[in-house]
Parts: structure tokens; C-alpha cells; sequence
């Protein structure tokens, strides 16, 4: 009886161990993908400043 219980602890915590590493591997992809949208953002915002920039020096004083 000692020897089920020993496996069905061990059974019980390598489970939690799996769900625990996907719920990590979960939390970073998320996290991965929010910077990506982030930086894409970013990008965006610094081309548009620079062309409004180079738009404002081709004016005629």
C-alpha cells in the first residue's frame, strides 16, 4: 500500500510539474507576442515622425 501511494504522489507531482511548465510556456508566448505588437507599434511611430520630419525640411522657407 506504501508503494501506490509513493507512485500515485510522484504521479500527482510530475502532472503538476507539466502544468506548471505549460502555463509558463503559455505566459511566455503571450508576453513574447505583446512586445512583438509593442516594438511593430514603435517601428511604425518612428517612420511616420521621420517622414513628418523630412516632410517639414523639403518645405520652401
Amino acid at each position: 500500500m506504501h508503494l501506490i501511494n509513493e507512485a500515485l504522489a510522484r504521479a500527482h507531482c510530475m502532472e503538476q510539474r507539466y502544468v506548471a511548465e505549460r502555463d509558463r510556456h503559455a505566459y511566455r508566448l503571450v508576453a513574447r507576442r505583446r512586445m512583438e505588437r509593442k516594438a511593430a507599434r514603435a517601428a511604425r511611430r518612428a517612420r511616420r515622425l521621420a517622414t513628418a520630419v523630412v516632410a517639414m525640411n523639403d518645405r520652401p522657407l
